[in-house]
């Protein structure tokens, strides 16, 4: 056995628990400004789509990988605070779309301002080039093992600009569809 196919437990594990612990630092972050993850995850792909318009909940649930049941609880918890919009979808009377509001994205940017100083210390170390690197990689890998449209070339803007992003325009389109 190779040295690398040796590491694979290693790595799953490691992955595992990367991915728990970021998840409790943004809960414990969240927790402290009074909102959930779930929430800021919906308010970030809100803020950091180049999508014009309103985004279908389907698309929402897809991109920031929550159940369609837990969405619409989210979903409601925003819109009851004023932070996101729900609107008949032109297309389909059936449907809605969501947008946020200028208050969703106030409190979306103070979070996320937030949020970079809080990773400060758990980041400074570490090569961001390499490690962005390494994260698309590893996301385009998981998304190609699971039929999931790509989303390893996003880029937030992180000045509080309004400058386009690179989402994968396209595929998020046609998921909206």
């Amino acid at each position: 056995m190779s040295e690398s196919a040796e590491n694979l437990p290693t790595l799953t594990l490691m992955l595992t628990r990367l991915t728990r612990l970021n998840e409790e630092f943004l809960h414990k972050h969240c927790f402290a400004t009074g909102t959930t993850a779930a929430e800021f995850r919906v308010l970030s792909m809100l803020c950091h789509t180049d999508l014009e318009g309103p985004i279908s909940p389907t698309t929402i649930s897809e991109w920031i990988v929550q159940t369609s049941g837990g969405l619409s609880a989210t979903l409601g918890r925003l819109q009851e605070r004023g932070l996101v919009d729900r609107l008949e979808d032109p297309a389909d009377g059936r449907s809605l779309l969501v947008q946020i509001t200028p208050d969703g994205r106030t409190l979306h940017d103070q979070l996320f301002a937030e949020l970079l100083g809080n990773y400060e210390p758990v980041l400074g170390a570490v090569d961001p080039d390499l490690a962005l690197s390494v994260v698309r990689s590893l996301i385009e890998g998981f998304e190609t093992a699971m039929s999931r449209a790509a989303s390893g070339s996003w880029k937030v803007p992180v000045r509080g600009d309004r400058e386009p992003t690179s989402y994968p325009t396209r595929q998020i389109q046609e998921s909206r569809r």
